[in-house]
């Protein structure tokens, strides 16, 4: 297969061909989302390096339902691959810097944090084989296909993963538990929205199944937006701080 060899099976351009006008432009709400996340100054690298990804993703997307081949196809895939992986990384270095926390209080003998380091980076090369894997798959006509499935089990691992990380918050674990909640529920009725319209057009041609994938583009982005910010709110928790909405419904943190 050559990198201008058409690779998309998407509902509007069964309808309409391409390019796909609706998924293309909607794309730019992926790109607004991490740019927004961007403007923060005061962002770590790991978060930047989120956001960063984010709006290539947005980039890669419009390509891809413009011109519809495989080399737009990675660059909206690829970022998307290297921000699920960094958000699992990050979640996971959260974790640790608070279980170690705990550890460092509660126990004089340092052997359990020395055991959680071990694990710590057992599990950062776990995660990178993994991602290695998952983009060199991913480039491969057999397994193409396979990226939507492939791609929801990381999600799903990366959605276990800030489960685990909610049960040793203490400060403010009401507030957070609601908005991870609020993003994660976003996410998953879009997306859910983008499957069924996606395979219902397999069956009907009809209009209305054109919005599934433009409402999935404006609030993937606006949902893990969100989950960033909350994510990154655990690490920097302290008594007095809030997460509060703006008018575009994105979280800022504040302090009271």
């Amino acid at each position: 297969m050559y990198w201008t060899d058409i690779d998309h099976s998407f509902c509007e351009s069964s309808i309409t061909g391409l390019p796909e006008y609706y998924n293309s432009f909607s794309s730019l709400f992926i790109i607004f989302f991490g740019v927004a996340g961007l403007m923060n100054i005061y962002n770590e690298l790991f978060i930047d390096i989120l956001y960063t990804n984010l709006a290539i993703v947005g980039f890669g997307s419009f390509g891809y339902h413009w011109y519809g081949n495989i080399g737009w196809g990675m660059l909206d895939e690829i970022p998307m691959i290297l921000a699920i992986f960094t958000g699992i990384i990050y979640v996971d270095n959260v974790h640790f810097l608070l279980c170690k926390q705990i550890y460092d209080k509660n126990d004089k003998n340092d052997t359990i944090s020395k055991n959680i380091i071990y694990k710590r980076k057992a599990k950062l090369f776990v995660y990178l084989f993994s991602m290695c894997l998952f983009l060199i798959s991913n480039i491969m006509a057999n397994f193409r296909r396979l990226f939507p499935t492939i791609f929801t089990c990381v999600a799903a691992y990366l959605y276990y993963k800030i489960y685990r990380l909610l049960q040793l918050v203490n400060t403010n674990k009401e507030l957070i538990i609601a908005k991870v909640f609020d993003s994660l529920v976003v996410i998953s009725v879009s997306g859910s929205i983008w499957i069924f319209t996606e395979v219902s057009c397999n069956y009907s041609k009809h209009p209305i199944f054109l919005i599934g994938h433009p409402l999935w583009h404006f609030f993937i982005g606006h949902g893990f937006y969100n989950l960033i910010q909350v994510v990154n709110f655990i690490k920097t928790n302290q008594p007095g701080d809030t997460l509060k909405y703006n008018d575009f419904y994105l979280l800022k943190k504040s302090h009271e």
